[in-house]
């Protein structure tokens, strides 16, 4: 709830993005990542309405429930390979998501475990280094 924080480098140190630790950070327009964080908590960027993009690093397997959910600012985000799991609304509300893009195959992505309603609406594809898969 942090509303004039606009900005965060989140520093090597850093395992994981607790939940609700970025929750409610309106003004928070830049997130970077480091490759040393493997989770990233439930309702870790709830609510983040200046958030444009995210790049999720390499490293990071767990996307925990409503991670990024109402996020009506972000239009994009890469998500890696590593992804194991997606959990349940972590990208809902984010009217202006019009990009997913998963930086492995199709197969790999539909190995993901995948939470109910973990995508926006609108969003109809994932485009995944050999192709889309739509929904």
């Amino acid at each position: 709830n942090c509303s004039s924080l606009a900005s965060v480098v989140i520093p090597d140190s850093v395992k994981s993005i607790g939940s609700y630790a970025f929750q409610n950070c309106s003004s928070l327009a830049s997130v970077v990542i480091p490759d040393s964080v493997t989770s990233i908590g439930d309702w870790a960027f709830y609510g983040c309405s200046s958030l444009v993009s995210i790049a999720i690093p390499d490293s990071v397997t767990s996307i925990g429930d409503l991670a990024f959910d109402d996020c009506s600012s972000l239009v994009s985000v890469v998500i890696p390979d590593s992804v194991m799991r997606i959990g349940s609304y972590a990208f809902d509300d984010c009217s202006s998501l019009t990009s997913i893009t998963f930086n492995g195959t199709q197969t790999q992505w539909n190995a993901i475990t995948k939470g109910s309603s973990w995508k926006p609406d609108a969003l109809k594809t994932i485009i995944c280094t050999d192709g889309e898969v739509s929904f």
